[in-house]
């Protein structure tokens, strides 16, 4: 049987086990959101990503109204590991729909006014193409850039 000594001992200890534990769940927590928020990459999509039957223009207008708005996850769901999704910087202002290119008919060109820190891409309005390709997925974004 425990002297009550030893039970005094056993209660002061237990509080400083909880505070303790409790310290390391907030320290994991405060890890867990600023990875989140420093890795825009790793959100999802804050709507639902076009179905695989969706045809290639939705898929591209809901790609540059995500790049607009800023919808991380969903410009990294709908780009191939062949190139860059849209997030950041350069920051996409506004786009506007010129015409449907390539070979192919696979690019969608628009006319994109973004604002960079980038040095290699200045601030301004520029033509801009965007390249998709038929994946088990649906389109997605193959290829891009000015032109």
């Amino acid at each position: 049987m425990p002297t009550p000594r030893a039970a005094s001992r056993r209660i002061r200890v237990r509080p400083r086990v909880i505070v303790a534990g409790l310290a390391i769940l907030a320290v994991a927590g405060a890890l867990a959101v600023a990875y989140v928020l420093l890795n825009p990459s790793v959100l999802p999509p804050r709507s639902p990503v076009p179905v695989a039957t969706a045809p290639m223009s939705t898929v591209a207008r809901t790609y540059m109204a995500a790049a607009q708005s800023q919808d991380c996850g969903m410009t990294r769901a709908l780009t191939t590991s062949n190139t860059w999704s849209w997030c950041g910087n350069p920051r996409l202002l506004a786009y506007r729909f010129v015409a449907r290119t390539g070979a192919d008919g696979e690019c969608m060109a628009y006319d994109v006014t973004i604002d960079s820190s980038n040095p290699s891409m200045a601030s301004g309005t520029e033509p801009w193409s965007l390249c998709f390709r038929q994946t088990k997925d649906g389109w997605r974004l193959w290829d891009q850039g000015q032109g």
